[in-house]
């Protein structure tokens, strides 16, 4: 009498090996959303929370910080490192109300402007909590002026010292999806630069009348301050190379989308777009008109990208 093989077939091994493959990368899919939906959480928390600063810095100073470029030298202080310096100081030891919002001009007038001992009593206690996001000086992230951008990288903390007068913060958002080396050495995963915008109630949001849609006509940097935001104000940090991908940058005023019915498109046209609500059929306003706006690269590390972040909804 025979004996029944009960072992598996190979066909039976195969499909078995190729069932528990299909589980694990619906797994991993499914944990990487599970991912990106929590880190969008906690940075829409972060967005709330610097909401709630700007806030009291604007009860204490009578308005929100300025984020218009103050440029110098061919570098220009961006809207993000304005607000960073309102909300933490460029120590992340509180802001100093005599700063001209200029560290090239400070550091000439009052090289102790940031130190740690001499100007404690000026400070405001930092209005943000550090929790919430990442603190960086320009020169760690970007050493050296990577890119040629006219960004105003300052020097590193760790260079500074007690003396911050030159350091030019930034504050990032969550998703610490790139790495950087730091002058020490070491390195660390950081998130991108948060951008900030304040509103200009006094100016005017354009569409184009032809087609009822906004509509970026040229890059005088001239006309986009004629709108309630002005998107040169970041202008520098967006034409930096990415962290993440280097091999991804910006070419004049374009941008090299990911998704390719977007190739074509400009910086400053999708974020006047991105920026942009429509209401009571072909009316257009921007979002938080009299207020400011917020906006994140999110998870891919990109600004441009679908995956942006903002505080339209805080």
């Amino acid at each position: 009498m025979r004996h029944k093989n009960k072992g598996f077939t190979l066909i039976e091994l195969l499909t078995v090996i190729a069932i528990i493959a299909m589980l694990v990368g619906i797994l991993s899919v499914s944990q990487r959303k599970v991912k990106i939906v929590s880190l969008n959480l906690r940075q829409k928390a972060a967005f709330h929370g610097a909401r709630i600063s700007l806030e009291l810095y604007s009860k204490d100073f009578g308005g929100y910080p300025d984020s218009a470029r103050v440029s110098d030298g061919g570098t220009s202080v961006t809207g993000a490192q304005r607000m960073t310096e309102a909300l933490f100081g460029r120590d992340d030891r509180g802001f100093n109300p005599k700063t001209k919002w200029h560290p090239t001009q400070d550091a000439a007038s009052n090289p102790n402007l940031y130190d740690a001992t001499v100007t404690a009593k000026d400070r405001k206690t930092p209005y943000f909590e550090r929790k919430r996001g990442g603190f960086y000086a320009m020169a760690d992230l970007w050493s050296g002026g990577a890119g040629g951008s006219s960004v105003y990288l300052g020097i590193s903390s760790a260079a500074a010292g007690d003396n911050k007068t030159q350091v030019s913060p930034v504050f990032t958002d969550v998703f610490e999806r790139n790495t950087v080396t730091f002058p020490s050495g070491d390195t660390e995963k950081v998130g991108m630069p948060v951008l900030y915008f304040k509103a200009d109630p006094t100016k005017r949001f354009r569409v184009d009348s032809s087609n009822n849609s906004v509509t970026v006509q040229n890059t005088d940097m001239a006309v986009y301050g004629n709108w309630v935001y002005n998107f040169a104000d970041n202008l520098p940090i967006l034409q930096l190379p990415w962290l993440r991908e280097p091999d991804t940058v910006t070419d004049g005023m374009t941008v090299h989308y990911r998704d390719p019915q977007d190739a074509a498109k400009s910086n400053a046209q999708y974020f006047y777009e991105l920026v942009t609500a429509r209401q009571d059929g072909n009316f257009f306003k921007p979002h938080n008109q009299s207020t400011f706006l917020l906006i994140s690269a999110g998870y891919d590390g990109i600004y441009g990208t679908r995956d942006d972040l903002t505080n339209f909804d805080d």
